[in-house]
């Protein structure tokens, strides 16, 4: 006997497929973070190694994404357009796979795990009904990743402390015209501090912090996969940072960094630059971004972080992602099993 129209809905979505949906997304746009960072900390021409897994650049989907400009949303780099199978071909390249290696169980066993999540994700993707299995395996998969992801926001957000000078470089070539480029900032830096010249010394204007972030495989006397991140911090509880007026004014230079990070609303922004640039570069940009982050002070209120009026581009981290407040000390599981 048919259904009248008051009885009669959709059909639902499987709870399987909707758990398996939340677990894909989580999967792909770690790796896609992991992929970015680790790119762009170890290589100048960091697009390269991507380009070698796709059979056209930029991805056609990048651009078929962007004529619907009435709906288009934030994302612009390729990278983000690249499918699970196109990243996984990058980090498991021979080349690249040192870089993404302490992420991972042994390749050997990961490479077999990624094949069935790549059917599993498939499967939910084109709205197929999942394998009664598809849950457990991927949920093992996840586990198996969790130690690796806290690996890698570790790598991304805790200090590493240099064993000598000489693991510090930029930093010191960033000293030698502290005098010129120092004005009204009090820089603390991996060791010691560079103090504000002159009469602001006692008073500094802005007060920064600059940390050191290196890979585990990172090599005494090498730039490759070092990072430094710039934290600014208002000494006058009456003046408020203008995050907006910062972004903005700094959009010439961000081709050159890895991200911007919103903690809070409340607190200063973050930057994080790779070294890979070169001693003398990669000190002028931080020297820039102090400048920036000196001239974006104001004593007027701050203007409304608005994430959807704003259309940041995605290497802008808002409030809320991990990588804006990870801290080692966290006990707390990175990815939701649930």
């Amino acid at each position: 006997m048919p259904q009248s129209s008051e009885t009669w809905e959709y059909e639902p979505v499987p709870r399987t497929a909707q758990c398996l949906f939340r677990m894909a997304w989580q999967l792909e746009t770690w790796l896609r973070t992991m992929v970015y960072v680790e790119l762009r900390a170890s290589r100048v021409d960091w697009e390269e190694p991507i380009k070698k897994s796709v059979s056209k650049w930029p991805p056609a989907s990048l651009t078929s994404d962007k004529t619907l400009h009435h709906m288009a949303t934030p994302h612009q780099a390729a990278l983000s357009y690249l499918t699970f199978g196109q990243l996984w071909s990058v980090i498991s390249d021979a080349a690249m796979w040192p870089l993404f290696e302490p992420y991972f169980p042994p390749k050997s066993n990961v490479e077999v795990k990624v094949e069935e999540v790549k059917a599993i994700r498939n499967r939910v993707a084109h709205f197929r009904e999942p394998h009664p299995n598809d849950e457990s395996r991927f949920r093992l998969f996840l586990q198996d990743m969790e130690p690796g992801v806290r690996s890698f926001c570790e790598r991304y957000c805790v200090d590493k402390v240099p064993v000598d000078p000489a693991d510090d470089v930029v930093t010191d070539e960033l000293a030698k015209s502290w005098q010129q480029i120092g004005y009204g900032i009090e820089l603390r830096r991996p060791l010691g501090w560079l103090y504000a010249p002159s009469r602001h010394r006692e008073a500094p204007l802005l007060n920064a912090q600059l940390h050191l972030l290196t890979h585990r495989n990172y090599k005494r006397g090498s730039l490759e996969g070092v990072i430094y991140k710039v934290t600014f911090s208002n000494n006058k509880p009456n003046e408020a940072f203008d995050i907006v007026s910062f972004v903005e004014n700094t959009q010439g230079l961000h081709k050159d960094i890895i991200h911007i990070l919103l903690p809070s609303p409340e607190y200063e922004p973050a930057v994080t630059i790779p070294a890979i640039h070169g001693v003398e570069a990669t000190a002028e940009l931080i020297a820039k971004f102090l400048r920036m982050g000196l001239d974006n002070r104001h004593s007027n209120s701050r203007r409304n972080l608005d994430r959807a009026k704003l259309k940041w581009p995605e290497y802008v981290l808002w409030p809320g992602h991990m990588l804006t407040f990870f801290d080692e000390d966290m006990r707390e599981t990175v990815l939701s099993l649930e």
